[in-house]
């Protein structure tokens, strides 16, 4: 199963597998009710479960503060990738300048030299949007002691995305913690930023609006617009 999540602060769509959180950021009593129902709905409503809820709402509440302190306008929290099999992925989005010194680059129309230059640790490829760098930091750790250990990996991806009239960049945050195995799974989110659609802006084309409201608990429509 795949969901279009739109953006609650941009005109942006993405197509995203399983079932996510869209939390609004924007907004700060807003984020309080949507990330207060979100955990009663995820954790329960027992009496004995009053701490992990407390625990995990000031988490969600304290990371989606941080996230609009520094310009997030999209906080996406993967909670089941398949039916039955969660998956505590979360997608940021945040909309970027371009570094200094690849003015030149653009004006040529060298967007692939630009990315290169602005993030020479990455990787360039293209997507369906056009040219897009990627950046990929790996940690290793271990859950679990003795003989139930098990060596597991965290996975943070960058993306640095132009704009269709190449005036800024969408920055793409991903971090997927406690993987077996970084590759498939970077696959996956490859994927899933290739299915960014600019809704509007220079040169994007016009498309019928397909969208449903349906902002609350990732439980209620397939679609989810702001």
């Amino acid at each position: 199963m795949t969901r279009q999540v739109k953006s609650f602060g941009r005109e942006l769509r993405i197509i995203v597998p399983g079932t996510w959180a869209n939390v609004p950021v924007d907004d700060p009593g807003r984020a309080a009710d949507f990330v207060k129902k979100l955990v009663k709905k995820q954790v329960g409503t027992a009496d004995r479960l009053a701490r992990v809820r407390r625990e995990a709402t000031q988490e969600l509440l304290g990371t989606a503060r941080e996230a609009a302190q520094i310009g997030v306008h999209t906080y996406l929290i993967c909670l089941e990738l398949l039916p039955e099999v969660p998956f505590p992925a979360a997608l940021m989005m945040v909309d970027e300048d371009w570094s200094d010194g690849v003015g030149d680059l653009l004006a040529r129309g060298d967007v692939d030299g630009a990315l290169r230059a602005a993030y020479p640790q990455g990787e360039v490829a293209t997507q369906r949007n056009g040219p897009v760098a990627r950046v990929v930091e790996m940690s290793e750790g271990t859950i679990g002691e003795g003989e139930d250990a098990t060596e597991m990996q965290t996975m943070r991806l960058e993306y640095h995305m132009p704009y269709p009239d190449k005036s800024k960049l969408l920055f793409v945050r991903v971090s997927v913690p406690n993987i077996p195995s970084a590759e498939p799974f970077a696959m996956l989110f490859d994927e899933i930023v290739d299915s960014i659609t600019f809704l509007s802006g220079d040169g994007v084309p016009e498309e019928e609006d397909e969208l449903t409201a349906a902002v609350a608990a990732p439980s209620a429509a397939s679609t989810h617009e702001g």
